[in-house]
């Protein structure tokens, strides 16, 4: 077996074409299945089913997916190592919630990127924490912020918040009388604050006129500002234009949720992510 061979095995096991796969690695087709087969024969296994549509991983195939991911990612650190200044230099991808964006945070990037200037900061947003992860364990990002209870096998917490969330409205003088007929605005399916509003609304008997989803905090939140709809989030989404809404209180069994960041467990940490994680701390964000 040929190094280059388990970029091919994952590269068909994530796309499950191996026509994709083979313009993903720029090779001819030709020569990715004749590396499948030559692997199959020297292993006396089959990898992938053939289907006319595409491949998908065998049980034995499996196994050798998850081999193959270490030795790629042991691979990845090793260069990273090797090439590692010592000083914070290269490119920092962080990926970050929406309702961590906030200008606190943004402080906090400032500083780094005028203590450290030779660091590219790279911002990548998502509103489903499953998605960030995701993104950890394929190498495209170093580390991110993540809402809710969501810190699965294979991260490790760097660093750890404590927030409250409340139902936001536009600014009004009173309380609302009811909340039977109120819209709601969420992210889409995945996002914590999402699954906190429909366990809201079903365990207070409530049913929601209108659900609307949204993919940016911006849309979200002019959708409350203009009295569309109301919203389950944490306060600090509204820490620009904080006269222009009206925040009550849930039960204590909503109220509390935690933002942290994370990076992959086991994985080499750059001098550039080492000393933000070192900032991040000596600065005790509270988002």
């Amino acid at each position: 077996m040929e190094l280059s061979d388990i970029d091919i095995v994952l590269a068909v096991a994530r796309s499950g074409k191996i026509s994709q796969a083979a313009k993903e690695l720029n090779y001819a087709q030709s020569n990715v299945t004749t590396r499948i087969k030559k692997l199959e024969q020297e292993y006396q296994i089959q990898l992938f089913n053939r289907f006319p549509k595409g491949v998908v991983l065998t049980s034995k195939g499996e196994q050798f997916v998850q081999y193959a991911t270490q030795i790629h990612n042991l691979l990845h650190d090793l260069k990273q190592d090797m090439t590692d200044p010592g000083e914070p230099s290269g490119t920092l991808k962080i990926g970050i919630v929406e309702t961590a964006a906030s200008s606190r945070f943004m402080e906090i990037l400032n500083e780094y990127q005028i203590t450290y200037p030779k660091v590219s900061i790279s911002l990548v947003n998502a509103t489903s924490p499953k998605v960030l992860r995701k993104k950890i364990q394929d190498y495209e990002i170093d580390g991110a912020f993540i809402s809710g209870a969501c810190v699965k096998e294979g991260l490790k917490v760097e660093y750890e918040m404590q927030d409250t969330v409340h139902i936001i409205s536009k600014r009004m003088d009173t309380p609302p009388e009811s909340l039977c007929q109120v819209s709601w605005v969420v992210f889409p399916e995945g996002c914590p604050y999402r699954e906190m509003t429909e366990e809201f609304l079903q365990e207070e008997g409530l049913s929601a006129r209108n659900i609307i989803e949204v993919s940016t905090m911006d849309n979200l939140l002019s959708c409350v500002e203009s009295g569309i709809a109301f919203t389950i989030m944490p306060c600090n989404v509204i820490h620009k234009k904080p006269d222009d809404f009206s925040v009550f209180d849930l039960a204590d069994r909503f109220t509390h949720t935690t933002t942290t960041f994370v990076r992959g467990e086991d994985r080499y940490v750059s001098s550039a992510l080492d000393q933000f994680m070192k900032l991040l701390n000596q600065k005790c964000i509270t988002f």
